[in-house]
């Protein structure tokens, strides 16, 4: 456990690390995200109570979307320079690859979000007064990073992976944004926690499945 740790945190530190160097993913991602937010301000009904029903909606979208980016960036660092190889060939556990590359999209995707929904209710004059949408956006971050990057390793080697992976990923997490916008929307309604219990029910079960079939199945995904 103590040498799954250990190499889980370095893994980690070395995604951040060319994060922090070549600014691809965090970027990309603010960029689109507030380009998004930019042309919706001006299309959308300025009515403050319309936005409000629609927001837990456009900010997922937003989130979704821009979650895309950073799969393809993540798995891609290590598809360049046969660094995916190089991995693979250390004494590195497989489990420990796989929460690594999901714990950093987590991040990306967490880190997007705590950005956006202030934004959104700045732009949109709609009132964020929960802190309950905090762990509610972290358990489908989680649930969008644990199942990605597993659809992503599956299609890391095919030549129209740009093209596959979206095909493959979005009719899956489904669900998961489904249940995540529900729950999402409900709090931004001023409704109870537990008016949401039933969809925040549904988003653990999508993370703890897809999370247990990652660390089941990617080991075997690399090595194909």
């Amino acid at each position: 456990m103590k040498l799954f740790l250990h190499d889980l945190i370095a893994l980690i530190k070395k995604d951040l690390s060319i994060e922090k160097h070549t600014r691809e993913i965090f970027l990309v991602m603010l960029i689109f995200a507030l380009s998004i937010l930019f042309i919706l301000n001006f299309a959308l009904d300025t009515e403050v109570k319309a936005r409000s029903s629609g927001a837990a909606g456009l900010i997922w979208v937003i989130l979704v979307i821009s979650g895309q980016l950073s799969l393809n960036q993540i798995m891609n660092l290590e598809k360049q320079g046969n660094m995916l190889e190089a991995l693979l060939a250390a004494p590195i556990s497989r489990t420990a690859i796989y929460f690594s590359k999901a714990i950093t999209c987590f991040l990306g995707m967490y880190g997007m979000a705590l950005v956006i929904f202030p934004l959104y209710s700045i732009f949109y004059n709609t009132p964020l007064n929960s802190a309950h949408i905090l762990w509610i956006s972290a358990l489908g971050c989680w649930g969008y990073a644990a199942l990605g990057v597993l659809i992503s390793a599956m299609t890391i080697q095919t030549r129209m992976r740009d093209i596959l992976l979206p095909i493959l990923f979005f009719p899956v997490i489904i669900p998961l944004i489904v249940a995540a916008v529900k729950s999402t929307g409900a709090i931004f309604q001023g409704e109870t926690i537990g008016t949401a219990m039933p969809w925040i029910s549904q988003l653990i079960a999508f993370n703890v499945i897809f999370t247990a079939i990652g660390m089941i199945s990617f080991e075997y995904i690399v090595e194909e």
